[in-house]
């Protein structure tokens, strides 16, 4: 049988209804619209009224001899198509122009219709893997650009791109730092938790980065321990922007338990390209177990590692201000904390009513002052002691000139009682003494002896440092209501309370509810 020309010639084959069925196969009754015996069913409601007859289809273009018209490609289109055609792909020749030309232009007849040729796909030449050749080839080097893809806009940018934009305008990657960090020599003062660092200079900062090496974790957040081993030093390498002049620095550790706890020594940050180099003096525990119960703090960097300074403390004019007692001052500043100086001149105290005393000691440099503290030990005849300010001298840095007003009693029974004073600190040599007030609220259980006669203390830590221990003259009975207003310099937001007691008295056993605190 010969092969149909046309699909109307196939159909019309495909509908010659013999006029004998064939012996041994069964007939089937044709459907509507071809049916032509008696037992056709009725037309449904929903076929059309009029069916289509030879000679009368209704729309020329149903005709079996309808010829399509020759509608020529206009010009600008072709010229747009061989304009935007893709030139050579970076890992794959085709020969794109020339195809246009010979294919396009050439082959296609005049006077018939034109139907554009598309060329078969290759992934060589889908800029979408692009990304991926890079990885897979990474010699293979891209052409000029006047030879590049256009990439679409769904394409993510090419890892050359990206690499070259960060190395020349700054990326994050763009500065390297290493951070020398050396842990203290005590019992227990290594750490396998996590330790970040933030750095802050004159030009911006570089965030949050995990101190750890790819022998522990290549990433910041993946679980793997990284070990600050006691008496050691560690250098780590941070990348981030352009920051200028290291103001300050920010170390945090996620110790929740008192085995993770860590005694960080020092700290030294070097600019490798500008050959600079910061030192950072702690001597500081980040644990909740230890010292202040710190996990965070900001470090100033030490303008050098050691200095004189010149403290004058006078004495007020009262009855029994001077002190025979062991006299001691801490000088709180933003790069670091000095150690307990003990005041003493000839290995005695000196402090005589109405009188000026001037010592001159050796410590590490701590920078800019803001506060200080001054106790004594409560030791002797006529311990109370009435101190009217100091004044403390940076003397390599003359202009590092604090001056502290106090004008209050350090006795336990004079004043308040307290032995301890912190003086906020000002260049200002007439500025008063001010203090800030935080009412503290103690609710005791109603358990059977939840009270207690003990000398119960409170120390307030916010973001300025911490008030001190303050004691607290009440006695706390079961199923009772204690409110308290402690005067301090300004700590800032209150982060978290110590309170305890001295164990002494008839019942020191205490059943403490919740605690309040407002400023």
């Amino acid at each position: 049988m010969q092969q149909p020309f046309t699909n109307s010639e196939a159909v019309k084959r495909c509908l010659t209804i013999p006029d004998h069925p064939i012996p041994g196969v069964p007939s089937y009754a044709p459907k509507p619209p071809f049916g032509t015996s008696k037992n056709v069913r009725s037309r449904p409601y929903s076929a059309p009224s009029r069916r289509v007859t030879a000679g009368n289809y209704g729309e020329p273009w149903r005709s079996p001899t309808y010829k399509q018209p020759h509608i020529p490609i206009p010009q600008h289109y072709m010229t747009r198509l061989a304009e935007n055609a893709a030139p050579n792909a970076p890992y794959a020749e085709r020969r794109n122009y020339s195809y246009m030309n010979s294919t396009l232009f050439n082959n296609t007849p005049s006077d018939s219709r034109c139907t554009i040729p598309l060329p078969s796909y290759d992934p060589m030449n889908d800029p979408h893997l692009l990304d991926y050749f890079e990885r897979r080839f990474v010699s293979v080097q891209r052409t000029s650009s006047r030879n590049m893809w256009n990439r679409p806009s769904s394409a993510s940018p090419s890892l050359r791109t990206r690499r070259i934009k960060g190395q020349d305008d700054g990326g994050d990657k763009s500065v390297l730092y290493k951070v020398a960090v050396t842990t203290g020599d005590k019992k227990g003062c290594g750490t396998d938790s996590k330790v970040f660092i933030t750095l802050k200079g004159t030009k911006g900062k570089v965030k949050k980065h995990r101190l750890t090496k790819k022998a522990g974790s290549v990433k910041s957040n993946k679980d793997v321990a990284y070990r600050f081993a006691k008496g050691s030093t560690h250098i780590f390498k941070v990348r981030g922007p352009e920051i200028g002049d290291l103001k300050s620095i920010n170390i945090e550790t996620n110790a929740k338990t008192k085995e993770e706890a860590w005694f960080l020594q020092e700290l030294e940050i070097e600019h490798v390209k500008k050959k600079k180099r910061w030192v950072f003096i702690v001597n500081k525990w980040f644990s909740l177990f230890h010292s202040d119960q710190q996990l965070s703090r900001e470090l100033y960097p030490m303008i050098s590692s050691n200095t004189t300074y010149e403290i004058l403390v006078v004495t007020g004019d009262k009855a029994g201000a001077g002190t025979n007692a062991n006299c001691f001052i801490t000088i709180y500043g933003k790069s670091g904390i000095t150690q307990k100086i003990s005041l003493k001149k000839g290995g005695k105290s000196e402090f005589k009513q109405n009188s000026s005393t001037i010592f001159k000691v050796k410590s590490n440099c701590v920078g800019p002052m803001r506060k200080i503290r001054l106790e004594h030990d409560n030791i002797g005849i006529m311990p109370g002691w009435y101190v009217e300010r100091v004044v403390v001298t940076d003397i390599k840095n003359p202009h590092w000139r604090y001056f502290f007003p106090c004008g209050l009693w350090l006795s336990r029974t004079e004043g308040d009682g307290k032995i301890s004073r912190d003086l906020v600190g000002s260049k200002d040599e007439f500025a008063l003494r001010k203090d800030y007030k935080y009412n503290v609220t103690l609710f005791t259980g109603d358990k059977p002896g939840a009270g207690t006669d003990a000398n119960v203390c409170v120390t307030l830590f916010g973001e300025m440092g911490d008030s001190g221990e303050n004691f607290l003259k009440k006695a706390f009975k079961r199923n009772s209501k204690n409110e308290f207003v402690l005067k301090t310099p300004c700590l800032g937001r209150i982060e978290r309370l110590r309170i305890g007691h001295d164990n002494t008295g008839f019942k020191a056993g205490w059943y403490l509810d919740k605690v309040c605190t407002q400023s």
